[in-house]
């Protein structure tokens, strides 16, 4: 498909720009010093995107709402946000550096500004003692007995104000525009949208008018030639997530519709905003805004981008639209472009992958594109346990400010044991630094897990990855680097004809014993998916144990492909307790029923899952299986709840009693065993113990159990310093 649409330069206002590709606001979260002043860390990050080609840059969120949303506030008055706001010449210092070192690689740049975070901020603030605010009364996203209380007139248009004075200070600082951080249910979208604003008396009883204020005003400060985009969800999406029935029950039966988002984005538009950013979604259904590896690509651009778009011509409303939302495979970004849905494209989580996503569409080497897996691990949970954005394929991402990849002083001979992502990652960063590198594998394919993984069709993202980890190796097989395919290394192999090996064999199942088990037909979930998911012939009723990523993604998997009955029986409190809220929402949601991984409601499994959390099996008879279940359990299915990290007390949670319990019958004709693994360090051993003259290493699930980030990360800084 033509390239010559999407590195076409535009506008937005007056702002000219390279290409249509926009880089997604992505949350630089300990990116600054405690009194909010850029890093290098945040520099490093920005120049590396701008020198990977981008044409608009967008910073993470800034809030203005510094003294009057609690929830914005560390200890001792520091913050983990970046701040723009007050006159401190030190603080914007620091956005000038930024500005400064982006602007010679030709990229522009947008700073977003945020109202602040309300319901959806952190809980803790309230058990400390300071009272939360929101909109209206409403409940905290992730501890629902905390309240929030109304913001009165007089703190919102002081948020307007500072709205005002921050935008001035990025216009003195550098920045070429605003982006206004209006969706997802933060307090900006709480002030201006149901079901959150249900305010009867005041000027801010009109959804619309925050908003309105709010682009006022920084006209009004920064003149009307200064642009500004509007992000906005179009509609919250709740009652198309859920259904009728919990929607009403959980949600009041309020939301914004996608004709009032039309009629929003008008009035913005009259009030001088110069383009708008559109998704869908919010917090309480987190798949949307933050699409995981299960959605096909592209999942609502013509829904969502492609209306606002139609909706515009009609209108005569000049205001470019940017599309947004798994737009990471560059003939997907064609298409959007090509088909009129919108006037540029927006990319996050594929430039945390790879920054130079543009310049590699640009010279036609998309296959050299290190893609997007999906899984939320290095971004969003790194945000959610105290870190900052960082990547699970990329480790350099968010460390560009102290990773370096240099020649070696000395080329070694260096022995990779294992073709998971952490061998390849290994592999690829010593054959870079001049080492002799040869990579084992015991098996005829490279990829560990993730080649099982694969075997699954809601694992597209994990395929195309694979894909392109093979070309790059490819790639540098012609250079020198050795792989050696169908070759298992034991100790006696290994001589002493390396001066480095490193151990990435993974790890190894774990069955647990259950009375009668070998009266039944059963397998683990690593040799099932080898099989390519083979079942018996009049299989119709599988029973998994284990109620993590793997276990719910098995049955998920046959209940839509194949149609069976399939119950989950799992001994934590939740399903997929360990696994990245927007994945683990969507699974939830695909699994009872409600929703698919095209977004067509003919998708949607026709059996939704049945699960039994806390609960594990008591014995098997052939296909009798005896389950006991704690009787205090909550329903699993609540893909509208986040979990909260371990580190964050909630006084409210109800602790189950143990003894409290009933025994549940059920029948399968075929168990898996998806109960996880162990290090498998074996290897590692014996080669230390051998006392030969190679420094030997061990990484990724053969010394810890771990994602796909931990993998990738431990394996790049071995290899960067061997």
């Amino acid at each position: 498909m033509n390239d010559e649409k999407l590195f076409e330069s535009t506008n937005i206002g007056k702002c000219n720009l390279n290409n249509r590709i926009v880089m997604a606001p992505i949350g630089n979260i300990n990116m600054a010093d405690p009194t909010g002043r850029p890093t290098d860390k945040m520099i490093d990050f920005f120049v590396e995107r701008a020198q990977g080609g981008t044409g608009l840059l967008i910073t993470g969120l800034v809030p203005v709402s510094f003294g009057i949303d609690p929830t914005l506030d560390a200890e001792c008055n520091n913050t983990y946000f970046p701040r723009i706001d007050g006159a401190s010449r030190t603080r914007l210092s620091g956005w000038r550096d930024l500005c400064s070192a982006v602007r010679p690689y030709g990229s522009k740049i947008f700073i977003q500004l945020s109202a602040g975070l309300g319901r959806v901020g952190s809980p803790e603030v309230a058990l400390k003692g300071k009272v939360p605010k929101s909109s209206s009364l409403n409940w905290n996203f992730y501890i629902p007995q905390v309240p929030h209380l109304p913001l009165s007139d007089r703190k919102i248009k002081k948020i307007v104000k500072n709205f005002g004075q921050c935008a001035i200070n990025a216009k003195v600082s550098g920045f070429d525009g605003i982006h206004l951080h209006g969706h997802e249910g933060y307090l900006m979208d709480q002030l201006t949208s149901y079901p959150w604003n249900r305010r009867k008396f005041g000027r801010y009883k009109n959804r619309f008018q925050f908003g309105i204020d709010v682009v006022k005003e920084i006209k009004e400060r920064c003149g009307e030639n200064f642009p500004v985009i509007y992000r906005i969800d179009l509609t919250q999406g709740l009652q198309e997530s859920y259904g009728d029935y919990i929607f009403k029950k959980k949600f009041k039966n309020k939301e914004r519709k996608i004709e009032e988002g039309l009629m929003f984005c008008k009035a913005l538009y009259e009030a001088g905003v110069d383009a708008f950013d559109v998704d869908k979604g919010c917090y309480d259904n987190w798949f949307w805004p933050h699409p995981p590896s299960y959605f096909d690509d592209i999942v609502y651009v013509e829904e969502i981008a492609g209306r606002v778009k139609k909706f515009f011509n009609d209108e005569s409303i000049s205001a470019p639209v940017i599309a947004v939302g798994k737009i990471g495979k560059p003939e997907k970004a064609k298409e959007i472009l090509a088909n009129g849905w919108a006037d540029l494209i927006m990319l996050g989580r594929p430039l945390l992958a790879d920054p130079h996503w543009p310049s590699k569409v640009k010279a036609r080497r998309d296959k050299e594109i290190i893609h997007c897996i999906g899984d939320h691990e290095g971004c969003i949970e790194s945000f959610k346990k105290g870190g900052h954005p960082c990547c699970s394929v990329n480790p350099y991402t968010g460390f560009e400010d102290r990773k370096k990849l240099l020649i070696a002083d000395i080329s070694k001979r260096v022995a990779i044991i294992g073709a998971g992502p952490a061998g390849c990652e290994a592999a690829i960063t010593a054959h870079n630094r001049g080492h002799k590198v040869i990579l084992f594998e015991k098996t005829a394919n490279i990829g560990g897990q993730l080649h099982l993984a694969a075997k699954m069709a809601i694992k597209h993202d994990i395929k195309r990855y694979l894909d392109n980890l093979k070309h790059r190796l490819n790639l540098l097989q012609a250079e020198g680097l050795e792989i050696r395919l169908n070759t298992e290394i034991n100790n006696d192999h290994i001589k002493n004809d390396f001066d480095v090996i490193i151990c990435c064999n993974g790890s190894k199942p774990t069955l647990p014993s259950i009375e009668g088990m070998e009266s039944t037909n059963y397998s683990e979930a690593r040799d099932f998916l080898a099989r390519d998911m083979q079942l018996p012939d009049n299989v119709k009723n599988v029973l998994i144990i284990g109620g993590g990523s793997i276990g719910c993604e098995i049955g998920y998997t046959l209940s839509l492909e194949k149609n069976l009955n399939v119950t989950i029986v799992g001994k934590n409190k939740e399903l997929m307790p360990s696994t990245s809220l927007p994945n683990r929402s969507q699974m939830l949601w695909l699994m009872m029923g409600k929703g698919s991984c095209s977004g067509k409601k003919e998708d949607v499994i026709k059996k939704p899952i049945r699960a039994y959390t806390s609960s594990k099996i008591l014995n098997i008879s052939g296909k009798l299986v005896r389950i006991a279940a704690n009787k205090d359990r909550e329903g699993p299915y609540t893909p509208w709840k986040s979990l909260i990290p371990e580190n964050i007390s909630n006084p409210f949670e109800k602790n189950l009693k143990k003894t409290n319990t009933e025994i549940i019958k059920t029948y399968a004709d075929y168990i898996i065993f998806a109960t996880g693994g162990e290090a498998d360090d074996f290897l590692y051993r014996r080669l230390a113990e051998k006392n030969i003259s190679a420094n030997v290493y061990c990484v990724g699930d053969s010394k810890e159990i771990g994602g796909v980030w931990e993998a990738v990360t431990s394996s790049n800084e071995i290899a960067r310093n061997i």
